[in-house]
């Protein structure tokens, strides 16, 4: 670690959008050694809005080359969508930028194992945003099952749903060329992120099926087919559900979708760990966060109060993006940690692009067992890892 940290970390970002607004800006405008210096976007915009937004200093382009090229920077956001994230990731790499890049972090595993082996490298840090690792519920979920709360994993059951894809397209999330998955790299790459970080288990095999739903144009259902099916055309999985093995033999089922009726679009993911010795069963949603344990000897569940977090009974109701993802506006951001890493001339932050390039492995695993209606083994669809990171 350098004794001399920088006094300020020049950011520019890939792909502004409301989830920039949202996430990254709240640990931009937050972290009090930071400059935006530069916004890369699709879409002429306002100088005056640009400066207004992201910064007195900040400068607008349309081409992201020309902006890494032009102005002096130390690392690069990149949100763009799923297609973007490897030219733009490699583009930065390459100029030795550090990156943090948006889930799923590429289109496939081959894509996903470059980046993150040229950050290694390169000796730069490499982020893959996956956010809800933070979530002190989830932070406090990962040391009971090292403490042995639940004893030897037998068996892990999650899901990770939303309403946003009923009765219409989830714009470019929907098309295989912009996404490469649709629902499973949208959230399913976070669930997949969370059973790896939660129970410290990497996957080694997956059966999957995944569906897409065709609607017509009053908004009704047309027509439910298996996403390989070739009327589909470009249309993208809207759920799937697949049984893994994970490392120890431990079974997961886990199912992700975008047409799973929520209410008011809200969001929800649940996860419960089975083991030896009992169960703990995690719920977070917009409407607040729930951990509950139900341990050997014991007969009823307990609570497990947490810190942090907004409970559904505190709730009462309401709904809040900030209920489902505590925490943007301190330093347990992934951003603000990226830029922490950066600012002190730190190697790794977690998680790191390795972790995208795991759950891309997943991904990929699983779009193969689909099409082929077949267990797939993780080996089939790896890209091999350096020594310094085999299990």
């Amino acid at each position: 670690m350098s004794l001399d940290p920088l006094d300020t970390v020049r950011v520019g970002i890939v792909g502004p959008s409301w989830w920039v607004n949202y996430w990254h800006l709240a640990a931009l405008q937050t972290h009090p050694n930071v400059e935006v210096v530069a916004v890369s976007g699709g879409a002429e915009r306002d100088p005056d809005e640009v400066k207004a937004k992201y910064g007195a200093n900040a400068r607008y382009f349309t081409n992201y080359e020309e902006m890494m090229d032009t102005v002096p920077m130390d690392g690069v956001i990149v949100c763009t969508p799923n297609d973007l994230h490897h030219p733009v990731t490699m583009a930065a790499l390459k100029r030795d930028l550090h990156v943090t890049c948006e889930k799923p972090i590429a289109l496939n595993a081959e894509q996903a194992f470059e980046m993150a082996d040229t950050a290694s490298k390169r000796n730069l840090i490499g982020m893959s945003n996956f956010p809800y690792r933070d979530n002190p519920a989830v932070q406090a979920f990962r040391k009971l099952i090292d403490a042995d709360y639940v004893g030897d994993i037998l068996h892990v059951s999650g899901s990770y749903h939303g309403g946003f894809g009923l009765r219409r397209n989830p714009n470019w999330r929907s098309l295989r060329a912009r996404s490469g998955a649709g629902i499973l790299g949208d959230l399913g790459s976070h669930l997949i992120d969370l059973v790896r970080y939660i129970t410290g288990e990497e996957f080694s095999a997956v059966s999957g099926n995944m569906i897409t739903t065709l609607w017509d144009a009053d908004g009704d259902l047309d027509r439910i087919l298996h996403s390989e099916n070739p009327d589909v055309g470009e249309r993208n999985d809207d759920s799937c559900t697949f049984l893994a093995e994970l490392t120890s033999g431990a079974q997961a089922v886990l199912h992700t979708s975008w047409v799973a009726h929520q209410g008011a679009g809200i969001q929800q993911q649940e996860i419960e760990v089975y083991g030896t010795e009992g169960r703990l069963h995690l719920i977070a949603s917009h409407r607040g966060v729930s951990l509950r344990g139900l341990h050997a000897g014991n007969p009823n569940w307990e609570t497990i109060e947490v810190e942090g977090v907004v409970t559904v009974e505190a709730a009462n109701g309401a709904e809040e993006e900030d209920f489902f993802r505590p925490g943007r506006h301190t330093p347990t951001n992934t951003t603000y940690r990226w830029l922490e890493a950066i600012r002190n001339d730190e190697t790794t932050v977690e998680p790191s692009l390795w972790d995208g390039y795991y759950a891309q492995e997943v991904i990929d695993a699983v779009i193969l067992s689909s099409a082929e209606r077949r267990w797939v083994l993780i080996s089939e669809v790896s890209e091999g890892k350096p020594d310094e990171y085999s299990d």
